[in-house]
């Protein structure tokens, strides 16, 4: 590989680690921390001052909780359609509690996100959320009671709800069997990343043990 090729394939890396940071809402020492890398370190490699090893890029990409292969992978960032087969998805959670499927692509700078979610009965989405943009509720099987602000609204299959995410919101199953439904909103890319790090956080520990 000519100087020139290495060079601009350090420059993609650096490029695609701070465009990826800067989405995540995260400092260069929350990144460092989430990775198991020095600040300096991930500074250096941003700025081009450092061609980072296989094992620091996959530390990095696993605090991003993103792929290494997209890391390294030659073509452009302005990707305008993902097809994501079902076979490529993989559900995390915890069988009989809560089981969440993210069926959106990676496109750069995403203004929607979605989720398949199961929740088997007595189990609940924790303490209420919020953030701008808006959600849609989409029930598909069994019932699902959403707290919304001061209200409370049940969803049976087929049944949609659709709000403004600012206002205080969660759901819990009180039914017999479990509520499947999707959730698509306009999340803020902090608030995505820590929702993928508190999913994959249960996968990552199993793999650390193993």
């Amino acid at each position: 590989m000519s100087d020139a090729g290495l060079e601009a394939d350090v420059r993609r890396i650096a490029d695609r680690i701070h465009r990826w940071r800067d989405e995540a809402g995260l400092t260069l020492q929350e990144l460092a921390h989430k990775s198991g890398v020095a600040t300096s370190t991930i500074q250096k490699i941003e700025t081009g001052q450092m061609i980072p090893s296989v094992a620091v890029m996959l530390k990095v990409a696993r605090g991003l909780d993103r792929r290494p292969a997209d890391l390294i992978r030659e073509g452009s960032d302005d990707v305008e359609a993902v097809l994501l087969r079902a076979r490529e998805r993989h559900p995390v959670g915890v069988e009989g509690k809560l089981v969440v499927e993210r069926l959106c692509g990676d496109l750069p700078d995403p203004a929607l996100e979605t989720w398949r979610v199961t929740l088997h009965p007595g189990h609940s989405s924790g303490p209420e959320m919020h953030y701008g943009g808006e959600s849609i509720v989409i029930c598909e099987a069994g019932e699902l009671s959403v707290r919304l602000g001061e209200a409370e609204h049940v969803l049976r299959p087929g049944d949609t709800l659709h709000f403004k995410a600012h206002l205080p919101h969660g759901w819990r199953n009180d039914g017999r069997k479990p509520a499947r439904f999707v959730i698509t909103g306009t999340l803020p890319a902090a608030f995505r990343a820590a929702m993928r790090d508190r999913l994959t956080a249960p996968a990552r520990r199993r793999r650390a043990r193993a």
